[in-house]
């Protein structure tokens, strides 16, 4: 076996090999410090297949690397967007996402009659790995329905859709009963999700707006139909993820069994969110994900700094809690990068803390049924090889990549 640095191991397969087809070798890793989920540990590690071992008599390698002191963390998760569902711009998004070792990327509603001729895009170990629920559960009027009647007026769904009728089951499912849930449910699986995702937005004011034709767009789910969907979703094997925007609806998800929250509550409205419904949240293992970095579209608002107080206040609650807490940004135009950054300049977590919610906690509640998320045996070999140590400094943590392996292959 012939040993080498890890610059000359670079050098060597990138030359080796064609643009967009790293290699994968049976590979050593030696003198490299593994994070184990507190801390790091001087460790030797093998790769075999694309699947990670410490167990030196398992594998025999024709490579040895040595990471000369560097440090390895699992790949970082995006654990909410929309922005790999068309082709716009696709090849960009991929390569910032990659570029910024982010190789999860959980979609919250894409129109799988839009997004299935890009999935060769997806889910293998030169791309991006997704999880989509597809279309959403939503009431008569509810979001997406006007964002989709939008995009339709942009033009969006030329060639895929021609009136907003012709969107409805592939763009939202209307859900205002119990009937209609079990009516639709066959439909709803027959669109294969990884996932379900439903819409709660001002459910404390559900019969108010419900008929109201002003809150078009502004409005969601019944609020009482939502333990029956996790009930039926769960029956299903499907974990239930939940677009919020108020306190009322956090309590709605949490007290129904949602697996996910999809949004941090009250980042526009800028209301505390109760501590009991946070501790019911941290019982059962429900997981929020942040998009916190939504506050900064309130910037030219004269109470931002209130909100901003507010989404700082509302996490420490979680925090305290013991809420399992995942990095999402819901940015169109970003990744979980600048949600990152927002969450670190907030000064509510530590460093430990900040990198096992994008790591471990994003990459989970992403691909749960995936082993993910850890550098352990059996697990994907997929991890990041850092410069410095993020424990100590963790600010600008991507920019210390200087190595990027997914499933056994070297990503240049």
């Amino acid at each position: 076996m012939k040993k080498l640095l890890l610059a000359l191991l670079l050098t060597s397969v990138i030359i080796s090999c064609k643009p967009g087809n790293p290699v994968q070798v049976q590979m050593q890793l030696s003198n490299g410090y593994w994070f184990n989920g507190s801390g790091f540990v001087q460790r030797t590690a093998w790769i075999k297949d694309g699947i990670l071992s410490f167990n030196e008599k398992a594998i025999q390698s024709d490579t040895i690397v040595d990471l000369e002191g560097k440090y390895v963390i699992p790949p970082f998760a995006e654990a909410h967007n929309h922005n790999l569902e068309s082709d716009y711009e696709l090849e960009e998004r991929i390569r910032s996402y990659l570029d910024n070792g982010v190789f999860y990327v959980k979609l919250l509603s894409s129109i799988k009659k839009r997004i299935d001729s890009l999935m060769h895009h997806y889910n293998k170990p030169t791309g991006i790995d997704i999880s989509m629920a597809h279309a959403p559960l939503t009431g008569s009027g509810g979001h997406p329905i006007a964002l989709r009647k939008r995009f339709l007026g942009y033009g969006h769904f030329d060639g895929l859709f021609n009136t907003l009728e012709d969107i409805e089951s592939h763009g939202y499912h209307i859900i205002d009963s119990e009937e209609d849930l079990n009516n639709k449910w066959e439909r709803i699986l027959s669109f294969e999700p990884d996932f379900i995702k439903i819409n709660l937005l001002y459910s404390e004011e559900y019969e108010k707006r419900k008929n109201d034709t002003t809150f078009f767009g502004k409005k969601g789910l019944n609020p009482d139909l939502v333990p029956a969907i996790v009930k039926k979703a769960h029956n299903s094997n499907l974990r239930v993820s939940a677009h919020v925007a108020t306190s009322h609806d956090f309590h709605v998800a949490v007290t129904s069994g949602v697996d996910e929250v999809a949004h941090l509550p009250e980042i526009h409205n800028g209301q505390p969110i109760n501590p009991k419904d946070a501790i019911l949240a941290a019982k059962q293992g429900t997981i929020v994900v942040t998009t916190a970095s939504l506050v900064t579209k309130n910037k030219e608002k004269p109470n931002y700094q209130a909100l901003v107080d507010n989404v700082r206040s509302n996490l420490k609650i979680l925090k305290e809690a013991g809420v399992i807490i995942g990095i999402g940004s819901d940015m169109y135009n970003d990744n979980s990068v600048g949600e990152f950054q927002l969450l670190y300049s907030l000064d509510v977590f530590s460093n430990l803390e900040l990198l096992k919610m994008w790591c471990e906690n994003s990459a989970t509640t992403t691909l749960p049924h995936r082993k993910v998320g850890f550098l352990q045996d059996d697990y994907e070999a997929s991890f990041l090889v850092l410069d410095k140590n993020p424990l100590k400094d963790i600010k600008d943590i991507n920019e210390s990549i200087s190595l990027k392996i997914k499933q056994g292959k070297i990503l240049d």
